[in-house]
């Protein structure tokens, strides 16, 4: 075997490479052995059909797959040979198999990118804020109410009652936008429980003080994903401003058919014991610990998404073309995928893939930028993926799709270019955890926080 590689601009390289005569000539003969015992043919006993005729039948150019498995074969050991680690899924030229010839050497090209060299600035010992979080008596009381929830029973409200927070209502809507009917935007016989936030935002506070059969309107303004018309939805860059979207104010015409308060047990200790608990306190200190968890998990990610745009900010990274347009990919497949699940049609959905290519290839350069950093440095740091480490994602991403663990590594294993994004990923969060295990916090109250994300919001946006 023969190769060249040729430098192009940034990480850009072709690789030509050139298959020997004898080889070519091996294969050919083996492949047209193996279409004889195939193949029937009137005047020819199986397997006897000379292979000038053969030829004449099946060219040398139709045999798509032997030549595409040789091209992938000669591809990786000249990768090997060259110590080249590509970036991302190569470009092949397959126009060469057009001019194959027996016993000639049989060349081809490969276009492919290659991980940027990165110049590490310090990345252990970042100082970072970080909430001190306090679990508040109210936020206690509400998590065990939705505990109990599942064992109350209802009772119809007598006729006058207004409603208030909690209420379990029976509602008809139907929803305009500038004088149209709404598209979905209506219902029958709809259950709604005050303060749920399950509705459109704003929508449930309208309807405190309201009686049963009174008809009124609720104007809100919808939401940039209603309906998953994405059309207008530019993804924010982390770090970077957003643009103002326009407000839809829509009016909903709304006629309360059903008030009724739930009853709810009440929790003693014979109670949490039939729910597999200790006693009432050991319950609430259960209660309070799951509330300080998912609080703390929040702001760990909101420190790694600060950690990420850090990170992107200060190291000059030449994205790679393929990793990029995988990571569209990647993006618009996780948007249709979220759209089927939904129930609805990608062509209802008024989602474009080829206009959400433009409005998110920004996002994806930064994205991709961020993952080769990071993986750079799990690679620095000699950070591994195990198979311990695959199969927890074999088993999240199960949960994440509602499908089978099998069913994701059949779905992974059959696109290599997804199994490498996945076990980059696993292998750039990995890096990401370790530079947040060596960063310095300082913490401030909860309060104290939103002051200052607040201000930082103001100063980004000015």
């Amino acid at each position: 075997m023969e190769f060249k590689v040729e430098e192009l601009e940034g990480v850009r390289r072709k690789l030509d490479i050139e298959i020997p005569g004898d080889v070519v000539a091996k294969r050919i003969t083996h492949a047209y052995k193996e279409i004889n015992k195939q193949v029937k043919m009137p005047g020819f006993r199986p397997g006897k059909i000379p292979q000038h005729i053969l030829e004449k039948q099946v060219p040398l150019e139709s045999m798509s797959q032997l030549w595409q498995e040789l091209m992938q074969e000669y591809y990786d050991k000249a990768l090997a040979e060259t110590g080249i680690t590509p970036a991302g899924p190569p470009e092949i030229d397959h126009s060469a198999i057009n001019e194959i010839k027996r016993d000639k050497p049989f060349s081809f090209s490969v276009m492919l990118d290659i991980k940027p060299e990165v110049k590490f600035k310090n990345y252990k010992g970042l100082k970072f804020k970080k909430t001190l979080f306090e679990v508040m008596d109210d936020e206690v009381e509400t998590s065990i109410r939705s505990h109990l929830e599942p064992f109350g029973t209802f009772e119809i409200y007598r006729e006058g009652h207004e409603v208030q927070l909690n209420d379990y209502l029976l509602l008809d809507f139907e929803g305009y936008l500038d004088g149209e009917p709404l598209e979905n935007g209506d219902a029958k016989d709809y259950p709604v429980r005050v303060g749920e936030k399950k509705m459109i935002a704003g929508f449930e506070d309208q309807l405190i003080g309201h009686k049963v059969g009174e008809e009124f309107e609720v104007k809100v303004t919808l939401p940039l994903d209603w309906n998953k018309k994405l059309r207008r939805v530019s993804m924010p860059i982390p770090g970077g401003a957003n643009e103002k979207e326009p407000d839809d104010l829509a009016t909903f015409h709304v006629r309360i058919k059903e008030i009724k308060k739930q009853n709810l047990p009440q929790l003693t200790d014979e109670f949490v014991r039939q729910q597999g608990e200790e006693s009432v306190d050991a319950f609430r200190r259960k209660v309070k610990s799951g509330i300080q968890g998912m609080k703390e998990q929040a702001e760990e990610m909101r420190i790694k998404q600060d950690i990420f745009n850090y990170l992107v900010k200060e190291h000059d990274v030449d994205p790679p073309e393929s990793l990029v347009k995988q990571e569209l990919k990647f993006m618009i497949d996780g948007m249709k995928f979220q759209i089927e699940q939904s129930g609805m049609k990608l062509e209802d959905s008024g989602f474009d893939p080829e206009q959400a290519e433009k409005e998110w290839r920004e996002r994806a350069e930064f994205n991709t930028k961020g993952y080769v950093i990071l993986e750079g440095i799990a690679k620095a740091e000699n950070l591994h993926v195990a198979q311990s480490d695959m199969e927890a994602e074999y088993k999240r991403l199960a949960e994440e799709t509602k499908r089978s663990v099998e069913e994701v590594k059949q779905s992974l294993f059959s696109n290599q270019d997804y199994m490498t994004q996945t076990s980059n990923r696993i292998l750039g969060q990995k890096g990401l955890n370790l530079i947040y295990s060596h960063c310095e916090f300082e913490y401030l109250s909860e309060a104290d926080m939103k002051k200052e994300l607040a201000n930082k919001s103001q100063e980004s946006s000015q």
